[in-house]
């Protein structure tokens, strides 16, 4: 089985993450589809960024008019300072650009720093090189805006209904860490897109370490799929790559979920990358997150 091949926030080893350049050159280079992050603005705009504190992926910092919006605020289940999208309508933030968030990891990527706008679902969902191919939508830090007032379960669901993502052959995957986040997106978002379940060693129930079939089952009672860190689904080898499979995936299958594994990343590999890439992909994964869809995409299809 070959598994879907997933642009991680677009192809961000090569582009700034969750911009409309980084999605249309994970396409271009054979992804069936792309993953965003999703966080709401002020007035009720879902904007793609890897959190709602801006700091670390936007030149917002450059932008002396919002110097008295800086603040201590929530993001990620840590305190930030900074500038955070729920202090911004959209048109606000039109005038701030995207930078690499990971600058020494990926200098050929911060090249672009400044270049690119903040897009938003909208854009993504109306993109011409998304037609017929798999959009998963990351919600963060979703029951944080839930309480603080922000229907983020209900305006995801009436963005998607407020495109023509079916007409187009576009397949839909939410995801979310919180539990209870996914259970409002199913609930708000109907049983035409899939639902999978994000969690990672650090996110296990008190004191496993391991996925159990226990775990496993309550999460196939409410959702699709899950979508795993590698660290969840592979033993580490003597080089100290995770590309030894510790049985979690045929378990998940087994037990009737779908399974995606993350985040490929050519910086990972301790030794060759064809032979990294290639062990996670025979693994049988539905579906890989990559930083580097090119490299991937050889691997799929026997290219390299």
């Amino acid at each position: 089985m070959r598994p879907l091949v997933l642009g991680h926030r677009g192809a961000c080893g090569y582009r700034p993450e969750n911009t409309m350049e980084a999605f249309e050159l994970a396409i271009a280079q054979g992804a069936d589809g792309v993953e965003c992050d999703l966080v709401p603005t002020r007035d009720g705009e879902l904007i793609l960024r890897h959190e709602n504190w801006l700091n670390g992926t936007t030149d917002i910092e450059s932008h002396p008019q919002f110097a008295e919006r800086s603040r201590a605020g929530y993001s990620d289940g840590i305190t930030e300072n900074g500038f955070f999208s729920e202090d911004f309508d959209l048109a606000e933030l039109e005038a701030v650009r995207a930078i690499e968030r990971l600058p020494e990891d990926r200098p050929g990527s911060a090249k672009f720093d400044g270049q690119f706008k903040i897009p938003t679902i909208d854009q993504l969902l109306a993109a011409p090189f998304m037609e017929r191919k798999t959009l998963v939508i990351e919600v963060k830090h979703g029951m944080h805006f839930t309480r603080k007032g922000m229907d983020i379960a209900g305006t995801v669901s009436r963005k998607l209904d407020e495109s023509n993502w079916k007409e187009r052959g576009i397949k839909i995957v939410l995801e979310s860490f919180d539990y209870e986040m996914m259970l409002l997106l199913k609930a708000a978002c109907g049983a035409d897109k899939k639902y999978v379940f994000l969690t990672e060693k650090d996110r296990l129930p008190d004191g496993e370490t391991t996925l159990t079939r226990r775990y496993l089952e309550q999460i196939t009672n409410d959702f699709n799929g899950v979508s795993l860190d590698l660290a969840l689904l592979f033993d580490e080898d003597e080089l100290g790559s995770y590309t030894v499979s510790n049985g979690s995936i045929e378990l998940a299958k087994e037990i009737g979920l779908e399974v995606f594994g993350w985040t490929l990343k050519a910086e990972d590999a301790t030794q060759s990358v064809d032979d990294y890439f290639a062990k996670v992909a025979l693994a049988g994964l539905d579906g890989i997150f990559v930083d580097q869809p090119d490299l991937l995409r050889s691997i799929v299809d026997g290219t390299a």
